[in-house]
């Protein structure tokens, strides 16, 4: 098979169309072409083909990874998922994902930090919500430990009562079950939840 011509693009001057025997084969981003030395007359085989499309599919969801990474930190398991979800091949997702870990871009540890930062700090959550959360999101357990340990859920619980529920008399039957059920909606663990509401109680 022969490159009968290479032509730029007319709505995308960084994307060439690439003519195989006089007729239009694919379309590839300038760089690859610059990248791969093809020229009008080369001969090139089917092997080579797949090889060039294969590098173009990952340019496409490496900057899809980027677009969504955007936004927000994504565990590993997250970004793998949502790549999946729209429909690349699994092997050129790996491919990706695994320099997206390379070069620091996408760490678990990281991320799992933010998120228990996030959940402390912010919009204080419980041990059991963040839990659920993280290991929803692919984050093995051992590192959820290990930053769990890093807080005091006691603490954020006292603080919660403090401040959100200064209001209700756990006396009163009705608001302490109200403050049970908000306590324990936002993921606290309920032996500490039921804990400290006795010791209020008495």
């Amino acid at each position: 098979m022969k490159i009968s011509k290479i032509e730029i693009q007319k709505k995308n001057s960084d994307r060439c169309s690439i003519f195989i025997n006089g007729k239009f084969k694919f379309g590839l981003p300038k760089d690859l072409v610059i990248k791969y030395g093809l020229y009008e007359g080369d001969e090139i085989t089917e092997q080579e083909i797949n090889k060039i499309l294969q590098s173009s599919e990952k340019l496409k969801i490496m900057s899809r990874a980027c677009k969504i990474l955007h936004y927000r930190q994504r565990s590993v398991q997250e970004l793998r998922s949502r790549l999946l979800s729209i429909g690349y091949d699994v092997l050129l997702v790996d491919d990706v994902i695994d320099v997206l870990v390379t070069d620091n871009t996408l760490d678990d540890e990281r991320f799992a930090r933010a998120f228990v930062n996030d959940y402390t700090s912010l919009k204080p959550k419980g041990n059991r919500f963040i839990i659920n959360e993280l290991t929803k999101k692919g984050i093995d357990k051992e590192t959820i430990v290990r930053l769990l340990d890093m807080r005091n859920e006691e603490q954020l619980i006292r603080a919660y009562i403090e401040k959100q529920a200064r209001n209700l008399d756990v006396h009163d039957r009705k608001d302490r079950q109200k403050l049970l059920r908000r306590l324990l909606n936002r993921g606290f663990t309920s032996s500490l939840v039921y804990d400290i509401i006795d010791k209020r109680d008495g």
